[in-house]
């Protein structure tokens, strides 16, 4: 069987990868071929610790690929040994194994130092009697919809924009695994949700609508670093109103609603405690708005 690819991040999976998904499935249905998505994980991007941070974590991006209808995701894990590959060594390795054609978007580019863009692999796909179907940018609102435009939504808390961009709400999802007890301290009980430990592209305090198996839970979402504790690494913890049971090894999803504050390090436990309690309160007060 050979194969109708792509390639790229998809970070986000936002409306125009979704329409050159879409392109991928069609191709691959008209010609009895399977489709295929090649991406990265890490991303070029996190290896070269750019400023630039992470949409989704690999399980959602996984399942909304899946979701669409491709056969095979592919990863590659972006390192030096990747990183040092030429254009022509990169398509030989990842591209040019049983395949029918490839569908890109213009910017595309790949190879050492970036050197490979469309021409190039117009070139070696010629040589390989491989299709080259070059897709264009996909417009919202007049403006090309990317990666890049949603991480700037989100990083301002602007969740129906991102919304429109991604053509569904913005969640995360994850499995709640036993974390550091801090919640116990502090007297407000969260459920620790795991996120592959990647940074993401905004952080703070939310108010959310979580979904539990078949049920559904507003709540509280602290997302980001924990100052006041002086730990680094990323976590998402969620405070769902209303619920009481085991959360442990239970699949949770979060979706961010809107915000309620930033991250704040405090001088001492209590005047956390009691920031935690305005936000409640505040978070409660704006559930009738999302209703």
């Amino acid at each position: 069987m050979k194969y109708i690819l792509t390639i790229g991040n998809f970070d986000g999976v936002h409306l125009g990868h979704k329409a050159l998904i879409n392109e991928v499935i069609s191709l691959s249905k008209k010609r009895k071929c399977s489709s295929k998505v090649i991406t990265f994980n890490p991303y070029p991007f996190e290896f070269f610790k750019l400023n630039k941070k992470r949409i989704l974590n690999q399980e959602d991006k996984d399942n909304i690929i899946k979701g669409l209808g491709i056969d095979i995701i592919e990863y590659i894990a972006f390192d030096e040994k990747i990183r040092s590959l030429s254009d022509r060594n990169f398509f030989d390795n990842f591209l040019k194994d049983r395949t029918e054609a490839i569908i890109v978007g213009r910017d595309f580019r790949f190879g050492k130092d970036r050197v490979g863009d469309i021409q190039s692999l117009l070139k070696l796909c010629s040589e390989a009697d491989i299709d080259l179907i070059v897709f264009n940018d996909f417009e919202y609102d007049q403006q090309r919809v990317s990666s890049s435009r949603v991480r700037e939504c989100l990083s301002n808390s602007l969740f129906e924009e991102t919304k429109r961009l991604l053509g569904r709400p913005y969640k995360l999802t994850g499995s709640v695994k036993g974390g550091k007890k801090i919640g116990r301290k502090i007297l407000s009980p969260t459920a620790n949700i795991q996120i592959d430990n990647h940074d993401f592209c905004f952080s703070g305090v939310f108010l959310c609508k979580c979904g539990l198996e078949k049920e559904k839970f507003f709540g509280i979402a602290n997302f980001g670093t924990k100052p006041t504790f002086d730990d680094h690494s990323q976590s998402l913890e969620v405070n769902l109103f209303n619920f009481s049971g085991n959360l442990y090894d239970k699949k949770l999803e979060v979706e961010f609603l809107c915000k309620i504050r930033d991250q704040i390090k405090f001088n001492n436990i209590e005047d956390l405690k009691d920031q935690i309690q305005i936000d409640i309160t505040t978070a409660k007060s704006l559930i009738p708005n999302y209703e």
